[in-house]
């Protein structure tokens, strides 16, 4: 008997030592999982306030940088829509064209008095967004008329403003450049960011300005003119340079000034390094060139005086 109701004992304690066990791994097995922590960025990218998100699903407006929290300091809240704050006028590109690079896409509209000139029907749609756009343009310089020196073109064109030259290789290539800061022969490597080349197709003489291929200045507006006395029209240290007493052209494009569409690094014929010459004209606006300020024009005290380098060049020939 005592037997007997030992392994009954042990056999309730068993059962109910099964029965606990089950029930810690049901238990285990349905327990809740602790919630995932939600990854700010994804919760901001889906907008769905998890963790900062803002709800619009759309881009944070960029914080305005230092020189607009300047400006408003000093000016007001309102000084960014303002365009003269504090009664200081901004500069625009319809006010001063020429301090912004070349337009290569847009052209200008003919003028009444470029009609019978075939240079400036030619040259006209290349003039947009210059200073010389709207204004009547007159011939300063023929080399055919006025002499193939370079004394002659200086003579003509020093002080005169701004500038575009025509010129035609022997070929029958047309090519030429704009020159916003027009010459004044003191020696000057001058900045330039809307000076520019052009040519038309080689050997097609002249054509509409649509067609020509429009070259802008490249690198910055450093060195973009080359205004020296005793030698003629230069783009750039390489981009054009015309020796009117030889009657010869060089052009290399690509460190100043824009390579061709082709791919071309020169202006001339055939891709040519040089060519020669058949004609120069160089035309300016009408009127005061620049505010008259090129005509009442005095060196600086780092540039060239009047007749300076002549005397150089002098002593050094003796």
């Amino acid at each position: 008997c005592v037997r007997a109701a030992g392994a009954r004992t042990h056999a309730r304690m068993r059962a109910r030592a099964h029965t606990h066990t089950r029930e810690r791994a049901h238990a285990h097995t349905h327990a809740p999982r602790p919630r995932a922590r939600a990854c700010v960025r994804c919760a901001a990218s889906r907008g769905d306030g998890t963790d900062g998100g803002d709800n619009t699903g759309g881009a944070k407006a960029e914080p305005e940088g230092f020189a607009e929290r300047l400006a408003k300091f000093v000016f007001g809240a309102g000084a960014m829509e303002d365009m003269e704050p504090a009664g200081l006028k901004r500069m625009t590109k319809e006010e001063w064209p020429d301090q912004w690079p070349p337009v290569v896409d847009e052209f200008a509209a003919p003028v009444d008095s470029d009609a019978g000139c075939a240079d400036l029907v030619a040259v006209r749609p290349l003039l947009r967004q210059t200073q010389l756009e709207f204004m009547p343009l007159a011939l300063l310089y023929d080399a055919e008329r006025d002499g193939w020196s370079e004394d002659a073109f200086h003579a003509r064109v020093d002080g005169m403003g701004a500038c575009v030259l025509v010129a035609e290789a022997a070929d029958g290539t047309v090519f030429g450049g704009y020159q916003p800061k027009g010459w004044l022969g003191y020696g000057d490597w001058r900045d330039a960011i809307s000076a520019f080349l052009f040519a038309w197709p080689a050997g097609t003489g002249l054509g509409a300005g649509e067609e020509a291929a429009k070259l802008p200045k490249v690198g910055g507006s450093g060195m973009a003119i080359i205004d020296e006395p005793g030698k003629g029209p230069q783009w750039g240290p390489d981009g054009l340079a015309i020796s009117l007493s030889s009657r010869a052209a060089r052009s290399r494009l690509g460190s100043y000034y824009a390579k061709m569409p082709s791919g071309s690094r020169s202006l001339l014929g055939g891709g040519a390094k040089e060519a020669a010459l058949a004609a120069v004209r160089v035309y300016t606006g009408v009127g005061e060139s620049i505010g008259g300020k090129a005509e009442a024009y005095e060196p600086n005290a780092l540039q060239w005086q009047p007749g300076e380098l002549e005397r150089i060049r002098d002593a050094d020939a003796k």
